[in-house]
């Protein structure tokens, strides 16, 4: 192929030099006309050897063409001769939109990397029009994978050299992928009568490949070659024959197909053990380093030669070849350098005349695009068309008339619609009509909340007792706050599955394995009711719930979000109209184009007049701005659902991993995006595993069954407020003072402000009824009984959790009876934080001393020395490849068992106890709470006789090791109850009465919240380190200790070195490392239920129902005094007496301190909750050990049926089944309102059009015109001047010539 008379001695040809100029400018132009005409194609299959032909036809190793499926765009390589160029030069060209590059190589592994790279559809989806599909080419296909994307855009590679003789180019097309549609499209798109097209047949059979099909397309081609690679494999197959016949028959019969039989044979590869010297390919690559592009040349030509001859002789007696399937490659030579000379001086004049077309059409889009980025600026129109959008559809959502008003565009009024208000029942037989219509898995009665008929009871005694608006049509945000609430009240009446006989007696067994090894009863009984949810028989633990609410939340969001986009085009017309007469230039282009055809056709007919032609121009018009709008306003519905199912999702279903690519990872067990953990509400433990556990917060259990103090109404002494206030009075209270003698008219016992009536006592509104000592149970369809709480009780649950708080009080009070109300609120927040690190510090207590995972965190960190004995070193590396771990003798790992063990057990040097006071001296001042003095006061006054707490009673007591440790945890949850609060200034007052809301103005609620909530984060950081600090005091101590006063364990760490360090010293330095991963844990779970506090509800200032108190149904078991049975007893005159005593009629009262000085510097001074309450704040959160106890080991007595653990046992799990839902209520709905202000606020709404990808088509219109039509207009630029300097070339060549 290297010369016109197809030499295939490798001899250095003799043309002229008028046809190597010839030959330079007919591939220069086809360059730049980006193949329009006459060219050499090859095609074939995918791994069919398509590129190992090109490099034997070319003869040069282009082996940066990638294998199988990976080259995804045409390569366009060509042979240019360069006298000058010494060394091999790479010449290379990418152009894709507005990306253009053009670099030259030296070496082919750095032009590999440039294919590779305009290859890779994930690292640049911007160079495949198929992964673009708002592309006009592509719009209304369907979504391709970047796995099947492919391109028509060609990469070209250029090679210059001395020794090249004869240019050449050929163009390697995309290989035929099974199933995509891609690359026969591009494949056919070279396929061209004028092309020589070269069809390479690899190992598939005609009738699973896609051979034949192109086959048939060649038909057409004047030019075709047909070569059968493997043909050693397919001839003994007996398979070429029948290749033939099929493309026979694909083609027509056309008389001069033949088809060249090669087996190049293995690639050269260092190691290959089937490769076999003088038989297979050679290390080309080394030829051509070491001899010369010459040498590398003549190889090649004579591998193929030999290669043909021995197909020759191997199937002579086959008689497989003929005049029409020949072995070798030289004829196909012979062929291409006929087809590079045949009517050359016609073709290079058809593509400059061709080429001149093109640069007048360039020249004529570069001034309509110069034109156009004139007129453009970035326009404003677009973000505030989409800014107006999202306003409006917040109005909608928060407005009180709007979803019975739905704008009419076409009469310019409003008009009624009530189908979209809604009561509750209907919400829910929607719900179930919907998820039945689109085959949902549940049948009617898993879609309700539990059945129908217990739904309906339970909304009943909602709406007649506690003013639920059940009857009520309404739509919008409040439907969705009904919603929460009705959710909540289905929480409060969960009726619990019975605990079978069995479950309580496995839990009998199991007793002993808990926190440090003690016994804990508690432990078990939280285990057994939440494995009442993980049996596939029941529906779960709050789980379906969540469900439920799920579903009926994403209804009402999409019926609101419906409505409220129909509204758009009638309330935003200012802004549409503003962008279509931005956008309407490029509908004037296209009307101008089709109103000149119009105008060809008034020549013929003269009937047509100017008028009509306008007047249809105008309709043209008038139709694609209503099908613009149409599809403006189909983009934003579409960002609205998929902005209101992300947050639905991120807030139940929690978030998915993602993995650099940004593709969900799937998990290899369970064939299922992996979620992250703890992020969402219905998120469980081991949830990303075959047997996930149950919700994430639902355990450790907060033991708080005890209840908590309502902080509704505080009592204080005004006059002391004001008198020991630094801040003075403020200006309305020097008014009142002045006028009426304001000081003397102060009581000297108050509550925060005369508008508190009475009623905030929280009395019920309706009387004592029958109906209120009855229980709503649960039918399971496997015939397990349940049991729950009375109506009253559940009643009363409910309103605890959901009675808003209305401040007695106006913006403009002054700063004392803020005090109070902050006070409050932060009360509140701190119940929550002590009772959530009460569950927690026990845990993390074990696990700092579980001696299994100490042991996997110090292996993990082991470093093995080498080993000097190569017998020794051998064991250990065998151990290490069976086992993967460390080897098990490691005197450090047996040092960790005797650390856990002196750590978790009692055992101390009497230099090591200390009271906490002593700690506190010892650990320094920085591990003093903060404002110690008020908490040294705030202790003196506990009479530890009857506190009997892990703190109180043996704060005195000498102690060291792990009881520390419970100490000072325990006296972490007295610390965080009892933190004074820094009193309000005028300044932090006037500050938060502004708002960044819609309103500028912030409302009491607000105003409280924000100065709780700065209080409540510094107090909290500040203890937090406090606590740190202290703990890792006593952990220093007893690990030093343990790891000195065992003679064993010392002597065995005594030489062995670690890292260069001693042993000890390594191990020690280790466990402080796990240590510190397992406090900071623990306290990033803390903060994270800190977090989870907001936004704040109100609510949280009624307190809890005390559970462990009081007496939950009629049929009640009372522990008698020796401890060991039970009586039953008629509960209901307690259930009676509780529902007629006011929920919040117990007053707490109110410490003040006094700044110290008188100064500003001073500070306000400070304020606290009294002593009492404190301490009973306190010791609701203690656990009831013994009382659980004795009611664990109790015998199976008054079951509610046979094989069903006794009655006083299902009571006792009953009281933390519902402590779960209660803590289950306080856990949501903070985050379900949260997730509703993502809904309905603007600012999100304004960032979810902006950011979804269902307007990314439309902003092409808007904002991204401008941009656009620069690219464009560069790109025509640059294309431009290339054509330009290619005609010119080509045509000065031609007149030098």
């Amino acid at each position: 192929m290297w010369t016109k008379d197809s030499k295939l001695d490798g001899v250095k040809p003799n043309l002229e030099p008028e046809q190597l100029s010839k030959l330079q400018d007919r591939n220069k132009l086809l360059d730049i006309l980006e193949n329009q005409g006459q060219q050499i194609v090859v095609v074939g299959d995918t791994s069919s050897g398509k590129s190992t032909t090109i490099n034997f036809l070319l003869g040069y190793p282009f082996n940066f063409v990638a294998q199988g499926i990976g080259t995804r765009r045409p390569c366009v390589m060509t042979l240019t001769p360069d006298p000058e160029r010494e060394k091999v030069l790479f010449r290379t060209k990418f152009q894709k939109n507005d990306y253009t590059k053009e670099e030259d190589f030296t070496s082919l592994a750095d032009v590999a990397n440039l294919v590779r790279n305009v290859n890779d559809p994930r690292g640049h989806p911007e160079w495949f029009d198929c992964l673009n599909m708002d592309r006009d080419a592509y719009r209304g296909q369907s979504m391709v994978r970047p796995d099947d994307a492919f391109d028509e855009t060609p990469v070209y590679v250029q090679l210059f050299h001395k020794d090249i003789d004869c240019p050449m180019r050929l163009v390697d097309v995309p290989g035929l992928s099974r199933g995509n549609r891609l690359t026969t499209r591009i494949a056919l798109s070279f396929i061209k009568p004028d092309n020589a097209v070269i069809l390479v047949i690899g190992k598939d059979h005609p009738n699973n490949g896609g051979f034949p099909h192109l086959a048939a397309a060649m038909r057409e081609c004047s030019r075709t070659i047909v070569v059968q690679n493997f043909a050693n494999t397919k001839i003994q197959d007996n398979q070429v024959t029948e290749n033939y016949n099929a493309l026979y028959e694909k083609m027509v019969g056309r008389t001069d197909l033949v088809l060249y039989c090669i087996d190049y044979g293995l690639p050269y590869e260092p190691g290959l053990p089937l490769w076999q010297e003088g038989y297979d390919q050679q290390d080309w690559h080394k030829i051509n380093k070491e001899q010369g592009l010459q040498s590398v040349r003549r190889a090649m030509v004579q591998h193929t030669e030999m290669r043909a001859k021995q197909l020759q002789e191997r199937f002579r007696d086959s008689q497989v070849f003929s005049n029409v399937i020949v072995p070798g490659i030289d004829l196909v030579r012979k062929k291409l350098n006929e087809f590079q000379f045949h009517d050359i001086d016609g073709h290079i004049s058809r593509l400059q005349e061709e080429l001149k077309r093109q640069i007048a059409k360039r020249k004529a889009e570069l001034e309509r695009a110069q034109i156009r980025v004139k007129q453009l600026q970035f326009p404003p129109e677009w973000d505030s068309m989409l800014a107006s959008f999202a306003g409006t559809v917040r109005k909608y959502l928060d407005a009180t008339h709007a979803a019975t008003e739905l704008y009419d565009p076409s009469t310019g009024s409003t008009k009624e619609d009530d189908s979209i208000l809604w009561t509750s029942d209907e919400e829910a037989k929607r719900v179930a009509k919907n998820a039945l219509d689109s085959n949902d898995k549940h049948d009617e009665e898993g879609l309700s909340w539990f059945t129908g008929e217990v739904d309906r009871k339970v909304v009943s005694l909602l709406t007649e007792y506690c003013g639920f608006e059940s009857e009520l049509r309404i739509a919008c945000i409040r439907s969705w706050q009904r919603l929460v609430d009705e959710f909540t009240g289905m929480l409060s009446f969960a009726p619990m599955p019975c605990v079978p006989a069995s479950l309580h007696d496995m839990a009998k067994m199991r007793v002993g394995t808990g926190q440090s090894g003690q016994l804990n009863f508690t432990e078990e009984t939280v285990k057994v009711v939440v494995s009442l949810g993980e049996d596939p028989k029941h529906r779960g633990l709050v789980r379906p719930l969540v469900e439920q609410l799920e579903r009926r939340m994403r209804l009402l969001v999409e019926r609101d979000y419906r409505s409220a986009v129909a509204s758009l085009e009638g309330r935003c017309q200012e802004v549409l109209k503003a962008f279509f007469e931005l956008v309407g230039q490029e509908d004037v282009e296209e009307l101008s184009d089709a109103g000149t055809e119009d105008h060809d056709k008034t020549k013929i007919n003269p009937w047509v007049t100017p008028r009509e032609l306008n007047h249809k121009k105008s309709s043209k018009a008038e139709a694609r701005q209503k099908e613009m709008t149409r599809s403006i306003l189909s983009g934003v519905l579409k960002a609205l659902l998929n902005h209101a199912d992300v947050v639905i999702s991120t807030t139940l279903q929690g978030t998915i991993e993602m993995d650099s690519n940004g593709e969900a990872v799937i998990d290899t067990v369970t064939q299922r995006p992996r979620v992250n953990e703890r992020s969402g509400i219905m998120v469980r433990v081991d949830e990303n595993t075959t047997s996930p556990g149950p919700l994430h917060w639902m355990l450790p259990f907060k033991f708080n069954n005890s209840g908590q103090l309502t902080l509704r109404k505080l009592l204080f002494n005004e006059r002391k407020l004001l008198r020991d206030s630094s801040q003075g009075l403020g200006w309305h209270a020097k008014i009142k003072r002045k006028r009426q003698g304001f000081l003397k008219s102060i009581a000297n016992a108050s509550n925060c402000c005369d508008k508190q009536e009475d009623d905030d006592a929280g009395r019920p509104e309706l009387g004592w009824s029958r109906k209120l000592i009855e229980e709503i149970g649960l039918h399971m369809e496997d015939g397990t009984p349940t049991i729950n709480c009375s109506n009253a009780v559940n009643l009363r649950i409910y309103r605890l959790c959901t009675e808003d708080y209305e401040v007695p009080m106006s913006p403009n009070a002054p700063p004392h009876l803020y005090d109070v109300e902050v006070l409050k609120l932060l009360k509140a927040l701190q119940f929550e934080i002590a009772a959530s690190w009460a569950s927690m510090w026990r845990g993390m207590l074990q696990e700092l001393t579980d001696k299994d995972k100490v042991r996997e965190f110090v292996q993990s960190c082991l470093v093995t020395e080498e080993m000097q004995d190569y017998a020794v070193k051998l064991d250990g590396l065998i151990d290490r490849q069976t086992s993967g771990r460390i080897a098990e003798r490691d005197p450090t790992l047996e040092a960790v068992d005797a650390v856990c063990g002196w750590l978790s057990g009692s055992r101390a040097l009497p230099m090591d106890m200390l009271t906490t006071e002593e700690e506190v001296k010892r650990a320094g001042e920085e591990a003093k709470w903060p404002d110690h003095q008020a908490f040294i006061d705030v202790l003196s006054q506990v009479d530890a006789k009857k506190v009997k707490t892990a703190f109180m009673a043996n704060k005195n007591t000498k102690l060291a090791g792990q009881p520390s440790w419970l100490r000072l945890c325990d006296e972490f949850v007295f610390v965080i109850l009892q933190l004074n609060m820094k009193r309000v200034t005028n300044e932090e007052l006037s500050m938060a009465k502004a708002s960044a809301g819609m309103m500028s103005a912030a409302g009491q609620q607000e105003m409280i919240a924000k100065l709780a909530l700065h209080r409540m984060s510094q107090l909290n950081m500040h203890s937090q380190k406090v606590f740190r600090k202290r703990f890792n005091f006593l952990w220093n101590r007893d690990v030093s200790t343990a790891l000195t006063a065992m003679e064993g364990v010392a002597q065995s760490l005594r030489n062995c070195m670690k890292n260069g360090m001693n042993g000890a010293e390594w191990l020690e330095e280790q466990l402080h490392a796990y240590k510190d991963k397992v406090i900071l844990g623990t306290l990033k779970a803390l903060q994270e239920k800190f977090d989870g506090l907001f936004p704040v509800d109100f609510a949280i200032l009624n307190g809890r129902f005390p559970l462990n108190s009081q007496k939950l149904r009629k049929q009640h078991f009372e522990l008698q005094p020796d401890g060991r049975t039970v009586r039953q007893k008629d509960a209901t005159q307690e259930i009676r007496d509780m529902w007629l005593t006011p929920r919040y009629e117990k007053m707490q009262s109110v410490m003040v301190s006094a700044p110290e000085t008188k100064s500003a510097s001073s500070g306000p001074g400070t304020i606290q909750l009294s002593v009492d309450g404190t301490i009973s704040a306190y010791e609701n959160l203690q656990e009831q050990r013994e009382r659980v106890e004795q009611i664990f080991n109790l015998p199976c007595v008054d079951p509610p049926r046979p094989d069903y653990a006794g009655g006083a046992f299902q009571e006792l799990c009953l009281k933390f089944f519902k402590g779960i839902h209660v803590d289950a209520i306080h856990f949501c709905r903070p985050r379900l309102k949260a997730m509703m202000a993502n809904l309905y606020q603007e600012e999100h709404l304004r960032r979810a059009l902006q950011e979804s990808p269902a307007l990314d088509y439309l902003k092409d219109f808007g904002g991204h015109i401008l941009e656009k039509q620069k690219t464009r207009m560069d790109s025509l630029k640059c294309k431009l001047a290339s054509m330009e300097a290619a005609l010119r070339e080509t045509e000065g060549v031609k007149k030098n010539v």
